[in-house]
């Protein structure tokens, strides 16, 4: 009887040693990073995988780890994008042909649609070389600030804009559209080149364009 009982110890134990064994076995398949079998970088894969990204520019960090960077616009053209920081420093990205551009209530934006004086975020790569790319670009959009310009008209185009020559003697431009409010109503024969307007503009800050939201034509001053 204590025979039989030692031989059903000593199978039990056999059998969790194999059981063991093959535990071992399997997680040295999966390797330390979790790699699950079929799935190992092979030398090829890897070669391919920085040939792809030395193409896209990201040399010397076969991560794909992005950079991120909030600040103005102080130069910007169809190869690179210029930054002022917050702390007082600048960067500058590339920019080339897979560099995406976001802009609000744009469905297709470019390069084009970027202006000095915008405020954006760029999402770069670092190169190995330390130089930037940038993957993407998007203008950060702010309140619309309320301008009120006075000046005389330089130039006149109804519909479409009108230029004034304000005290500080700058032209300011801006756009015109069918919700241009002119007042009062009596005096919209009398706007025109010469005349003396109050321009009101909210400027969003995402285009740098400003749209006349209303237009007050001033009387004319009688010479005495």
């Amino acid at each position: 009887m204590k025979t039989k009982q030692i031989l059903i110890v000593f199978a039990t134990i056999v059998v969790l040693s194999i059981v063991s064994s093959q535990t071992v076995a399997a997680s040295q398949t999966v390797g330390k990073k979790g790699t699950p079998p079929g799935l190992e970088k092979t030398p090829g894969a890897v070669a391919a995988q920085k040939a792809v990204d030395k193409e896209a520019g990201v040399v010397g960090n076969q991560h794909g780890k992005h950079e991120n960077y909030k600040g103005t616009i102080t130069a910007v053209d169809t190869g690179s994008i210029t930054l002022a920081l917050k702390d007082g420093t600048s960067i500058t990205a590339t920019i080339t042909a897979e560099t995406r551009i976001r802009i609000s209530k744009l469905k297709e934006a470019t390069v084009g649609e970027l202006n000095a004086g915008m405020t954006v975020m760029v999402q770069a790569i670092r190169g190995q070389d330390e130089s930037l790319t940038a993957r993407k670009v998007i203008v950060v959009p702010g309140k619309p600030t309320k301008t009120h310009r006075v000046g005389t008209v330089t130039d006149y185009v109804e519909g479409v804009s009108i230029t004034i020559q304000a005290k500080d003697e700058l032209l300011y431009t801006f756009l015109l559209t069918e919700e241009t409010k002119i007042l009062p109503v009596e005096r919209l024969d009398q706007l025109k080149i010469g005349a003396r307007v109050t321009v009101i503009a909210p400027r969003d800050v995402s285009t740098l364009d400003q749209t006349a939201t209303g237009i007050v034509v001033h009387p004319p001053v009688v010479e005495e």
